[in-house]
């Protein structure tokens, strides 16, 4: 089935929009994308969204949170529009969650509770998803479940390879992932910015996720390796545009929860060698959607810390190419559609007055 956004609500959005947001292209773009989500992957009946556009099932909860992003970003750049689809979508999620265990968190796929062997990454993309939302909308169930979250997702640490938190909560793979502890760290972070008294609690334990990564799993060029194997201390080689993207991402965080120096040079290291996942032709990032965009976003929040250009530049050539990839053929799965978006969304707040004022304000170390 297909949903389509009321009409009376997308020109209450547009009428309401400033001219010159209107003559952004990217928030046209960007609106153009999610629209079409909403029309082809949007299932009414359980509320999230199609896999893809012949697999008609709910996709896996990690995909579900870049569309969660993306809709954050839409709700906040036209309110009127997307907010009240953002509502039914947090509620909708629920399906996913697992109240029945003793550490609740999200499983995989829908779930009737009292399931097993979660992922500890998808958990933690949903805390930064639902930590971005509350700083826009306020509403406290989202910073709730942001914290409810995120205790299962610190539950996955334990002391085996001297720290780390596993991929699966089952352990059926062995291996501790730079994929979770990346984002658990910018987790952290981004609670310690509305739990003031957790704060300093908060703020180290991503410390620890940081060493630990870097110690195990950052290659000699910045970048990182995918993965560690507990029982032999193997690693898994291989670098995906998503584990740098949210080790940079962490570092930020730490910079500016610390004033620690080293911090933001090692963000500026990542950011340099993030061109090697750069084609050489088309300066577009190699990865598969669904990872790379994470690096565009790091490369706009080290853009918005340093002022260097090359990252905001970089970053343009990657959306401007998803969205003329899109426009010639738009993808058959969901979350490569939602990964276009939630860049659009985010390459219009560059060209805005509130988009730069609300980034301006989240990159502080605290909600003040």
């Amino acid at each position: 089935m297909r949903n389509i956004l009321p009409t009376a609500v997308l020109l209450l959005s547009l009428a309401g929009a400033s001219r010159a947001e209107e003559s952004n292209s990217y928030a046209r773009r960007a609106r153009e994308v999610t629209e079409h989500i909403q029309k082809d992957f949007y299932d009414p009946q359980s509320g999230v969204y199609f896999k893809s556009m012949t697999i008609r099932k709910p996709d896996y909860v990690w995909l579900q949170s870049v569309m969660l992003s993306n809709l954050v970003a839409a709700a906040r750049a036209e309110p009127a529009a997307y907010a009240p689809v953002l509502e039914k979508y947090f509620t909708a999620l629920d399906a996913y969650w697992d109240p029945k265990v003793a550490i609740p968190g999200y499983e995989a796929a829908p779930t009737k509770g009292n399931g097993h062997d979660k992922y500890y990454d998808d958990n933690a993309w949903m805390v930064i998803a639902f930590l971005e939302a509350y700083e826009m909308n306020r509403d406290p169930r989202y910073l709730a479940r942001a914290d409810e979250t995120l205790k299962f997702v610190l539950s996955g640490w334990d002391e085996e390879l001297g720290g780390g938190i596993w991929w699966h909560q089952g352990h059926k793979d062995g291996t501790k992932n730079a994929c979770s502890n990346g984002p658990s760290a910018v987790g952290c972070l981004r609670l310690a910015r509305f739990r003031e008294d957790e704060a300093p609690a908060l703020i180290e334990r991503a410390r620890k996720i940081v060493a630990w990564t870097m110690g195990a799993l950052q290659a000699e060029d910045g970048l990182f390796d995918d993965r560690k194997v507990v029982a032999t201390g193997e690693v898994k080689r291989g670098k995906l545009t998503y584990n740098s993207a949210l080790m940079l991402r962490a570092q930020l965080g730490l910079y500016r929860a610390t004033g620690e120096k080293a911090y933001l040079e090692q963000a500026r290291r990542i950011g340099k060698a993030g061109d090697w996942f750069l084609d050489a032709k088309t300066g577009v990032y190699r990865d598969a959607l669904r990872y790379a965009h994470f690096m565009v976003e790091a490369d706009l929040e080290l853009y918005r810390a340093t002022g260097e250009d090359y990252l905001l530049k970089r970053a343009r050539t990657n959306v401007d190419a998803y969205y003329e990839n899109w426009k010639a053929k738009p993808p058959e799965d969901m979350i490569s559609n939602a990964a276009i978006g939630r860049v659009l969304w985010l390459m219009a707040e560059t060209e805005t007055e509130a988009g730069r004022a609300f980034w301006k304000r989240s990159d502080r170390a605290t909600d003040q």
